[in-house]
């Protein structure tokens, strides 16, 4: 900083540079003052002498020289650089007050400090002014010190500025995930549930709100047996006996079908629910409910599935009339031959025919729930060969090989209607897809682990293509290349043989390759029961 800058500075730099000069002049004239003094009072020639006057005239020329060095060394190399050290650190510290992040009341200590030591510079003795470099140091160290800190200050406010701006950003982002999902959750057009281990509801959406005409401010903190009154929530996945239409098992993932009527009986509908737990970590925290109402949409079911088995049943009589008049034609063997081929495709179209009816009466039982087992002793060698019998005509048309390896002596308990609608509906479908020439092979045999039979049905046709594969047991489903290789079927022949499986606490899959053949397998309980 330039010294000039400051008036206050170059005034008291320009007297004290002045008294100096005037200081040294002093001495010298009181010098030769004293020099002549002694002359009077001692009668001393000296300084009537040529080499005398020299040499006192050096001397004098000699003190003034240095006397004068010595004033601007000192001005120069101490006091100028204090006086403006302390006028930058004065500026310093008037700029660092300005910021809020400096303790404002040690800066106006130091200014006072400052201040005060300019003033007893412009008042005090040289001496004084000598040692006010160590003041000055002592201030430098304070306002070293002021500085660290108001750095650190400045870097720690600076880091809680970024911190506060990263959790603003945070709860931005927080709310606008939070508006897209509440969002999202009321757009979902089934009702949905959210509650947590113990059955406490904390999620409840719109449409759940319409479908049970509820709102959801009055059953959020509730537990969810407040709503479903019918309901009992197996936390612990107890077997205890209770009187509810309804059992929730938060731990598992299930589907079921209930009813449901509210406490003020204002709505009484049937709700269908698929429910799923929360995990985290292995553990169970909540469980979420998607809940539809089914009404209608069972009631047009049930009125559909009643209508298909009335149906069936009334066409069960005139199909057994035609079937049994064409017969009567075909047994005369005096007819026209125009005649008897038209009663041959009568005969064959009946026997069609009556195979759907059996099997939509079969689905119809099903979809009713009125499937009634009579159980039976089965010998599964008796069993096997009757019902080759009556697949002979088939087999030979195509030449089929069927092999029969029944390892299980032992006679089974099963209704053997519904057991021949299971495999005979898989023996069908390997001989009507098994290529010309095939191989039917027909395996029986005891599981220990599983105390089951496990019968396996395996042929060399054509196989069910990959993509397929998942449908197979589908209600109406038929494969591409069953539909190219036979134009006849329904679809529903393996849904059925599925459904009764099931029924008798069985399971049946399937392994195949396209063209390469198929290999069905059939599990079932030595003894099944009417327990469905």
């Amino acid at each position: 900083m330039n010294m000039k800058s400051n008036p206050l500075i170059r005034s008291v730099m320009f007297r004290i540079f002045t008294a100096l000069v005037f200081l040294f002049t002093s001495i010298l004239y009181i010098i030769i003052v004293g020099l002549a003094y002694l002359q009077y009072i001692g009668d001393i020639n000296i300084l009537y002498t040529g080499t005398a006057t020299n040499l006192l005239i050096g001397i004098i020329i000699g003190l003034f020289i240095i006397g004068w060095f010595f004033s601007y060394t000192l001005y120069t190399g101490i006091i100028k650089p204090v006086y403006e050290t302390l006028n930058i650190i004065s500026e310093t510290v008037s700029s660092l007050s300005s910021k809020p992040s400096v303790d404002k009341d040690q800066v106006i200590s130091l200014n006072e400090f400052v201040d005060n030591s300019l003033s007893q510079l412009s008042k005090s003795s040289f001496t004084n002014q000598m040692n006010l470099s160590v003041s000055t140091k002592s201030y430098l160290n304070k306002l070293g010190s002021l500085v660290k800190q108001n750095q650190e200050l400045v870097a720690s406010q600076q880091k809680l500025a970024n911190l506060v701006n990263q959790l603003e950003n945070q709860q931005r982002l927080l709310e606008l995930e939070k508006a897209k999902t509440n969002a999202i959750i009321d757009s979902i057009p089934n009702g949905l549930l959210v509650t947590s281990k113990d059955g406490n509801i904390f999620l409840i959406n719109r449409e759940l709100e319409n479908i049970l005409d509820i709102r959801g401010d009055d059953v959020l903190g509730k537990f969810i047996y407040n709503i479903f009154p019918d309901i009992q929530f197996d936390q612990d996945n107890s077997n205890s006996k209770q009187n509810t239409s309804f059992k929730i098992y938060p731990q598992h993932s299930y589907k079921s079908v209930f009813n449901y009527k509210s406490i003020d009986n204002k709505k009484n509908i049937i709700l269908e629910n698929i429910s799923n737990p929360i995990v985290l970590n292995n553990n169970t925290i909540g469980s979420v409910f998607v809940i539809r109402d089914t009404t209608q949409e069972s009631t047009t079911e049930r009125a559909q599935k009643e209508f298909v088995s009335l149906a069936s049943h009334q066409l069960r009589t005139p199909i057994t009339s035609i079937k049994w008049n064409s017969e009567i034609i075909l047994s005369n063997l005096s007819i026209d031959e125009e005649v008897r081929v038209a009663a041959y495709d009568i005969n064959v179209e009946g026997n069609r025919m009556e195979k759907l009816v059996s099997s939509l009466l079969n689905l119809s039982r099903i979809d009713l729930g009125k499937v009634k087992f009579n159980i039976q002793d089965i010998n599964l060698n008796d069993y096997i060969s009757a019902l080759s019998k009556t697949l002979q005509s088939e087999i030979k048309s195509k030449n089929i090989t069927f092999e029969i390896d029944i390892l299980f002596k032992d006679s089974i308990k099963n209704d053997p209607a519904y057991l021949d609608i299971i495999i005979a509906n898989i023996l069908h479908n390997a001989i009507k897809y098994s290529n010309v020439n095939g191989v039917v092979k027909f395996k029986a045999d005891f599981i220990p682990t599983t105390n089951k039979i496990l019968i396996k049905v395996s042929d060399t046709g054509i196989g069910i293509p990959k993509a397929e594969q998942s449908q197979i047991f589908s209600r109406l489903f038929r494969a591409d290349n069953a539909k190219n290789s036979r134009t006849d079927g329904n679809g529903l022949g393996l849904y059925i043989a599925k459904q009764l499986t099931e029924l008798m606490k069985g399971d049946i899959w399937f392994e195949s390759k396209e063209n390469k053949g198929t290999t069905f397998f059939i599990e079932l309980p030595i003894v099944i029961n009417n327990i469905i």
